[in-house]
């Protein structure tokens, strides 16, 4: 199998459906809908969770095994039953009407798979290890939650208030570029961690001049 081109997707109000209604099922409605994607859910059964989703209009349900063409008009499409056959059956609907197509579990099916991800606000660290040890990215990706605490996310917004401010009031490219890599390579994300706000907004004079 080649390997898979790393990419960030926006999801935000394209349609994506599922299929399957149990706890796996679950785990990826309520990813795809921290992404604002509008999620549909097809199976005959949902878990209490799904079903509470269901009734607040959070999600669609369609209640019923899937039938030849419900994948048409989706822009993504994630399989989370048990059923190899069905998995097959989506992967080839997935192929037929040009969609992104993940079947949990069975790599050689999918078209993208899912990594694990570390998310801190705006700062994201994807680990995947190509579909062959998923035990091995969670792994990973714990040690990383160790490392990136929650003062990255912080910082991120702050950098992207400094980066306008920066932008407006200094015309030359290089001083800008300067006066940024000083700032990602100061002590501000230690002063962030250690809750040292005074220390903070001086150390950000300091730095910006």
């Amino acid at each position: 199998m080649s390997a898979y081109y790393p990419i960030y997707l926006r999801l935000e109000n394209k349609r994506c459906l599922v299929v399957g209604g149990g706890e796996v099922a679950q785990r990826k409605v309520l990813t795809l809908l921290e992404y604002g994607a509008q999620v549909s859910v097809l199976s005959p059964c949902l878990s209490p969770k799904l079903r509470e989703l269901a009734a607040r209009g959070t999600i669609e349900w369609l209640e019923r095994s899937y039938r030849a063409g419900d994948a048409e008009g989706f822009f993504l499409l994630i399989g989370a039953t048990d059923d190899r056959r069905l998995h097959e059956r989506l992967a080839a609907e997935a192929q037929k009407y040009g969609l992104l197509v993940n079947i949990v579990d069975v790599p050689e099916l999918c078209n993208f798979i899912v990594p694990a991800v570390v998310r801190r606000g705006d700062l994201s660290i994807a680990v995947s290890t190509g579909g062959k040890s998923p035990a091995l990215a969670k792994k990973i990706r714990r040690r990383l939650e160790g490392e990136f605490g929650p003062e990255y996310g912080r910082f991120l917004e702050l950098m992207g208030e400094w980066r306008r401010e920066v932008i407006r009031k200094v015309p030359d490219i290089r001083q800008r570029k300067a006066i940024f890599e000083r700032m990602v390579d100061s002590d501000l994300l230690q002063l962030l961690k250690n809750g040292d706000q005074e220390g903070f907004r001086r150390r950000v004079r300091e730095l910006t001049g």
